[in-house]
């Protein structure tokens, strides 16, 4: 069940909570240099006094009196924040010197009443991420434990908790920021339609537009991008030289011959193969592999053969996922973030198997998606009435949130002090895959939040764009670690011993 019209406005928190400090203390291991505190809150914030949660949030202060608040939202729908925090805490830290930096726990994740069943441990047979044979039974447990408080676990009472945290923390005529992170930017257009006045601006990193993103369509996004980004390739002289006038081409027909057993020695099937690929293209640095991986499997020299062998023994190693939740990433996407009429577990596994590049996310939660308890929103399609200053930033190669659905939230949010802005070549998340030419190489996204940050009342200061780093074709850090130490070109063999 979601929330309606709040029938709790900021107004009735601010009384409430105002005067219940929030006591900080020390933080798990991941959160260094942090400190950290769990609050309660209701289960259902339409019924305050009944049953509650543990919602947890950690903090690296400036060091700075009175300092900016910027209240950092995770993706998924399922990130906790931690590993947001052990990646890039140091990073905002220096490009927003005199910023307090805080990362909410989305209640599921993490150590705000984490949904877990036994198949995500790192010694399941798929490691921690969930196959579709293990969801059944993470299904039951997760019914077991929560029964209909499941439906509580959603976008509109995880906007509540953080308006809520947010009135309890912040000090009197103390600024506040938002920063949506992909679903994060979901949850923040959640979070102003019962708060739109609370914050002093909002950022949105990779748009997640209501009605327009749907998660259902993941498999059939990373093609458009990738194609994008094969372009690219043809018009560099070195990446064009190894794959032609036209690498998407050549790429689409190396993953046929995959298909059909071509360099079956290297371990890579075709469907390990586009999963590779799609994971890689999700960030600046590593997309290059995602070109370079198809021509070693096409050359198939024996060299080639050891790098794939060891791409695939590092790359498939199970992995800590740091509170990320898959329960509450399917009970959140499967309620709000789906298409009506939902598609068919058929057509969810087609869309995988039909693609290039592709997570296979449907193909692991095709059948789960039709058992799943749904809950009902009022909100899932609705956009906020937003009164605040608004910042929205989207790159052209994004596979995740694609440029074309973010420009509905540019063309809706058109007033003054909501600005759009546009990051040619970036895939997702542009705050953390934009680097710079500039001393220290900030990534260009911050440094337009960090401007913004400092006047949401006045243009961005964009000229960041201008400096961004060429598109890079080789990464001589990237083929070491993912083909081996002998290797100093993600394209090229070390010559024979």
């Amino acid at each position: 069940m979601g929330l309606g019209a709040p029938s709790l406005a900021q107004e009735d928190i601010t009384e409430r909570r105002r005067n219940e400090p929030v006591v900080w203390g020390p933080c798990p291991e991941s959160y260094e240099g942090a400190e950290c505190a769990t609050v309660a809150m209701p289960l259902d914030h339409q019924r305050p006094r009944g049953e509650s949660l543990p919602i947890f949030v950690a903090r690296k202060l400036s060091g700075v009196p009175n300092a900016p608040q910027l209240w950092i939202l995770d993706g998924g729908p399922g990130g906790s924040g931690e590993g947001l925090y052990l990646g890039q805490a140091e990073r905002l830290a220096a490009v927003l010197p005199g910023v307090d930096l805080y990362f909410p726990a989305h209640r599921g994740t993490g150590n705000s009443a984490g949904l877990t069943c036994a198949g995500e441990e790192l010694e399941s047979p798929n490691g921690s991420e969930l196959s579709q044979e293990e969801w059944p039974d993470c299904l039951a447990e997760v019914r077991a434990r929560w029964g209909h408080k499941l439906a509580h676990f959603n976008v509109s009472q995880a906007a509540m908790d953080l308006g809520t945290l947010i009135e309890r923390v912040r000090g009197r005529n103390q600024r506040v920021f938002l920063y949506g992170l992909s679903y994060g930017t979901y949850w923040a257009w959640r979070y102003l339609e019962f708060f739109p006045r609370q914050a002093d601006g909002v950022i949105q990193d990779s748009v997640v537009s209501p009605g327009e993103t749907f998660v259902s369509r993941t498999d059939l996004e990373f093609d458009p991008a990738a194609r994008g980004y094969a372009a690219l390739c043809a018009q560099d002289a070195s990446c064009r030289a190894r794959l032609g006038a036209d690498p998407w081409a050549r790429i689409q027909a190396i993953s046929d011959r995959m298909a059909q057993g071509h360099c079956a020695e290297s371990g890579f099937t075709r469907p390990l193969l586009r999963k590779s690929l799609a994971g890689m293209f999700m960030t600046w640095r590593l997309r290059v592999l995602s070109l370079a991986i198809p021509y070693r499997l096409e050359r198939c020299a024996p060299a080639d053969v050891q790098a794939l062998r060891y791409f695939l023994s590092l790359y498939f190693e199970p992995f800590e996922l740091y509170g990320f939740s898959q329960v509450l990433e399917a009970n959140i996407d499967f309620s709000e973030l789906w298409e009506s009429p939902a598609p068919s577990p058929a057509t969810l596994r087609q869309r995988a198997g039909s693609a290039t590049f592709s997570l296979d996310w449907g193909v692991d939660r095709a059948d789960i998606s039709v058992q799943w308890p749904k809950y009902s929103s009022h909100s899932a399609t609705r956009w906020p009435r937003v009164k605040v200053p608004l910042l929205m930033m989207n790159g052209t190669l994004d596979p995740m949130t694609s440029h074309e659905s973010a420009l509905v939230a540019a063309r809706r949010y058109r007033a003054p002090n909501q600005t759009f802005v546009t990051f040619p070549h970036v895939g997702h998340s542009v705050g953390f895959n934009s680097p710079t030419t500039l001393p220290g190489n900030p990534s260009c996204g911050h440094l337009v939040t960090a401007s913004f940050i400092q006047n949401p009342h006045a243009p961005p200061d964009t000229s960041c764009l201008a400096a961004m780093v060429p598109v890079p074709f080789d990464d001589r850090g990237a083929a070491r670690i993912y083909f081996g130490a002998a290797f100093t070109s993600v394209w090229d063999n070390p010559a024979a011993p």
